[in-house]
């Protein structure tokens, strides 16, 4: 194998890197995950709102691609698969951080058009919704506001946000759920 220049493999297109990758250039591999690094990290932080937790995903996309870089097959861009990578890595994180009442509702805010995901007007579209959901969030009465906020920010358990909260563990899970359909109403409208 060759020892080539950094600079050399940032001029390479997506699939020649691809293909050098999965010949094991690892240069080919960091040039391909540094290209897409800051999409990646941006999309996921419009999805959690949580930079530690947005950095977690982040290199556990980055682990599950290098690890299964042989499989890609080009069918679809380099990037797009990078990027559903990406939410299945987002959907798992929430699933192992008890986030599975709020995955459905906001799966449906962020759902991927693979055909057409990094258009402008797509990404427009993306940050419209991503704002109209923190619009939604931040007009919900008190207590659900701050029970949503608990749950989703902070990934506190129910328990938790009673305690914080000095609530009864069923007044902490009903503020979260009538906060989740005023949610849902809100973003339907």
């Amino acid at each position: 194998m060759k020892t080539r220049g950094r600079k050399y493999y940032t001029l390479l297109d997506d699939k020649t890197l691809t293909q050098l990758a999965q010949r094991g250039e690892n240069p080919a591999f960091d040039a391909l995950l540094g290209r897409y690094r800051s999409s990646i990290q941006r999309y996921l932080l419009s999805l959690i709102n949580n930079p530690d937790a947005a950095e977690d995903i982040l290199q556990d996309t980055f682990i599950k691609v290098y690890t299964s870089i042989h499989q890609y097959r080009g069918e679809a861009s380099f990037k797009s698969w990078l990027f559903v990578i990406a939410r299945n890595s987002w959907k798992n994180y929430l699933r192992s951080h008890q986030y599975q009442t709020l995955i459905y509702q906001v799966e449906d805010v962020y759902e991927l058009d693979i055909a057409d995901e990094q258009s402008p007007e797509n990404m427009l579209m993306q940050q419209q919704q991503s704002k109209l959901l923190r619009t939604a969030i931040n007009a919900l009465p008190a207590r659900q506001h701050t029970t949503l906020s608990l749950r989703i920010n902070r990934q506190l358990s129910f328990t938790r946000i009673a305690d914080a909260m000095q609530c009864s563990l069923s007044t902490a899970k009903a503020n979260h759920y009538t906060g989740v359909k005023t949610v849902e109403r809100m973003m339907a409208a």
